[in-house]
């Protein structure tokens, strides 16, 4: 198997520098395992013990003797795998860790975890580990690591200020005409199918689709399953659908409530699991009375391509809304990679009159505009 290389190691090697428990969050099958078992033991170039709780004998054999499990582990690197699914192991994991800190650095063990749930992760760490663990996100690939480039630097030339664009359109003049048709292929791929690393490794679209179906039936059967919010999960899947259809859109509850026959309340849960298992996210309106961010409605987008046509099915959203869902992945993916991460909304005026996204930093704003066109004009 082809391992594609991550750009959130640097992000990773850096936190660990000053932690010594981390934890990797993100959606199911964004290669979180593949990064514990195979990029970030290469990047530190010492040995490790990998746990993985998904195998119901190790969860059974920690959850009878956690603290013995987790001292019998060799190496200066320990990674647990899906670790919200062994609640108990939290507490012994604090004593050790405290243990741990009080060693020399060189002698001191580093424990990195993994969780696809970030309900149950955050609940687990805010209990036990609250104020010894870095919280690092992973994400499905980024166009430039589909394409297996460097770190992205337009969003990172435009939010410097320096003539962005112009340089990207020189960038991509000077590449060779089969390099510029690989990377053209590249990013209607992404834009297509999305970024999950299972939907890369199959070639032909029948297998992409059917990977993509089986995703979302195990994230229905399996994610939503363990939170254990939802009574109806018939009713939570349409309402994941008509949620997805709003991407890029101004979420409003009551109107998605009607539409679904329930109370405003059980939608607002239904958001709250989707936004914490990583299936979609919200974006505040900028305000500069701080307060007011939370209270007017949020834009809700549905960030992976493929994902969203496995979840709408016959249903679609414009082109447009697609594109901007898109662009919204993009930049998320870029921010977790900043040293310092920038504020991100969108701005709306009480005219109607709108800004699809806002990057702020301090006195620093940059507005960005999303055109689903070959044309930048306004």
């Amino acid at each position: 198997m082809q391992i594609i290389p991550r750009h959130i190691i640097k992000v990773v090697l850096s936190r660990l520098e000053n932690e010594s428990v981390l934890a990797l969050t993100g959606a199911r099958q964004t290669g979180k395992t593949t990064f514990c078992r195979d990029i970030l033991p290469q990047s530190l170039q010492i040995p490790f013990s990998y746990i993985s709780f998904d195998d119901p004998d190790e969860r059974l054999r920690t959850q009878s003797s956690a603290v013995s499990v987790l001292e019998g582990l060799e190496g200066p690197l320990i990674l647990l795998d899906e670790v919200q699914k062994v609640p108990d192991l939290f507490d012994p994991l604090k004593l050790i860790v405290d243990r741990e800190n009080r060693k020399a650095a060189e002698r001191r063990k580093t424990f990195v975890l993994t969780g696809s749930s970030q309900l149950l992760l955050l609940r687990n760490i805010r209990e036990s580990l609250a104020g010894r663990v870095a919280l690092v996100n992973l994400h499905p690939f980024s166009l430039a690591e589909a394409a297996e480039c460097g770190p992205p630097r337009l969003f990172s030339e435009i939010w410097a200020g320096k003539d962005a664009l112009n340089k990207a359109r020189e960038r991509f003049r000077r590449m060779s005409a089969e390099r510029s048709r690989a990377l053209v292929r590249v990013r209607d791929e992404h834009q297509k199918w999305g970024g999950y690393p299972s939907v890369w490794q199959r070639k032909d679209s029948a297998a992409k689709i059917s990977w993509l179906r089986d995703y979302r039936k195990t994230y229905l059967e399996r994610d939503v399953a363990d939170v254990g919010q939802v009574a109806d999960i018939d009713t939570f899947a349409l309402a994941q659908k008509l949620l997805c259809a709003r991407t890029a859109g101004i979420l409003s509850l009551s109107e998605v409530a009607r539409d679904l026959g329930l109370s405003v309340n059980t939608v607002k849960r239904y958001v709250s699991l989707l936004t914490l298992s990583f299936q979609c996210h919200l974006l505040r309106p900028y305000y500069e009375n701080v307060g007011k961010r939370f209270i007017r409605s949020p834009k809700i987008y549905f960030p992976d391509p493929g994902i969203n046509d496995a979840v709408l099915g016959e249903m679609a959203v414009s082109s447009g809304a697609a594109y901007e869902s898109w662009v919204f992945s993009e930049i998320i993916k870029w921010k977790d990679l900043q040293p310092r991460d920038p504020g991100f909304f969108f701005y709306r005026t009480s005219a109607g009159l709108e800004v699809d996204f806002l990057l702020k930093e301090r006195d620093k704003l940059l507005p960005l505009e999303v055109k689903f066109s070959a044309n930048a004009d306004s």
